[in-house]
């Protein structure tokens, strides 16, 4: 019995549910045919938008909103409600079957004008790579930007601006520097600004960087020739120690005429890049950052059965993890981990000025 009341209940509920949505749009559809008083159908429209919990029902509902705004040549509004339609909404609407076929056509065909020409980005990641190789050439760590439209960009960490010029449809790629981040790992802040049809568009983007990486505890004085050297072997996450074990080895004698290893102490993944090069780093492209991996990828690329093999298709992350082998200070092998996560938010936009 209880769960017949449960289930009259949950139905009960969708049909209100279903008769608020068609009501509000049998409202709609009758204020457009009366007249069409535009500020009459967004003071119906406004209150009511508040109360909608169906994405479908608000994406609808603020495109007509914008629509109106424009109409009533009010742009602060028309901005507020284009941009709710195509950044909280998704700008996916159900075509406004609802309207009668001549305002139909009219709000479907404005806000296809706004369509083409809005700064719309529907993607902010990271490249985790092609295969088990980090996509990383010339010591660039990829920030993908993907946008529907073109537009003036901006991108900037604190007060100091990192890049700036022009985003062209598609997949875009903003050069962040490796060895920075990962040789002072810790927590980044960015902000993106995008800037088109009258209106600029702000992002905040935050880059968590972690390096984990095995410490070694040499001895305070150097052990007897041919004896046996003892160390420790930590490794720490976070700043915690995580595992410790001990270390032995037969020191080499230095009568073998070998030299001590002058290899740099820390990472180097850009082991390509020429820091004289006079060009600005974001003049890379991420077609020149294929080209350059394939170098590395020779296996993946080579002629299988006398057909040429799919080139390696590269897949977005919002998290990545990599691991680097480099030298100590004491010139031993070590493995260090940097795990990366990526998150973003929308800030508040701006009416640019023309």
């Amino acid at each position: 019995m209880a769960t017949k009341k449960a289930l009259l209940l949950v139905l009960l509920l969708a049909v209100s549910a279903g008769a608020l949505r068609a009501q509000w749009r049998t409202d709609v559809a009758r204020l457009f045919t009366n007249g069409k008083d535009y500020r009459e159908i967004a003071d119906y429209l406004g209150p009511a938008y508040g109360t909608m919990e169906s994405l479908i029902d608000k994406s609808d509902a603020s495109g007509i909103l914008a629509y109106c705004a424009s109409r009533r040549n009010n742009p602060p509004d028309e901005a507020r409600w284009i941009v709710e339609y195509f950044e909280a909404n998704g700008g996916n609407d159900t075509g406004f079957a609802f309207l009668d076929l001549l305002n139909q056509s009219d709000v479907l065909g404005w806000l296809n004008a706004w369509r083409g020409r809005y700064p719309q980005i529907t993607e902010i990641a990271l490249v985790k790579g092609i295969g088990d190789k980090p996509l990383m050439p010339q010591g660039i760590l990829p920030l993908v930007i993907d946008i529907r439209n073109e537009a003036y960009y901006k991108f900037a960490l604190g007060p100091d601006v990192l890049e700036g010029g022009q985003l062209k449809p598609g997949f875009n790629v903003i050069a962040l520097d490796a060895n920075d981040l990962f040789l002072r790992p810790g927590t980044r802040v960015y902000s993106l600004e995008v800037k088109a049809a009258g209106l600029i568009l702000r992002k905040e983007i935050t880059l968590e960087v972690d390096v984990s990486t095995p410490r070694f505890s040499p001895p305070k004085t150097a052990p007897p020739p041919g004896q046996t050297a003892e160390y420790i072997l930590s490794m720490y996450i976070g700043g915690e120690l995580v595992m410790s074990s001990r270390k032995e080895e037969r020191p080499v004698s230095l009568k073998l005429g070998l030299q001590p290893g002058n290899l740099p102490y820390g990472f180097k993944p850009d082991y390509v890049l020429h820091r004289d090069d006079p060009n600005p780093m974001n003049s890379f492209s991420i077609i020149q950052a294929i080209g350059m991996i394939y170098s590395l990828l020779k296996d993946l690329l080579k002629k299988r059965s006398k057909k040429d093999v799919e080139p390696p298709k590269i897949q977005t992350v919002s998290e990545l993890t990599l691991t680097f082998k480099q030298k100590d200070e004491y010139n031993r092998d070590r493995e260090s981990k940097v795990s990366i996560r990526l998150r973003t938010k929308n800030l508040p936009y701006v009416l640019s000025v023309p």
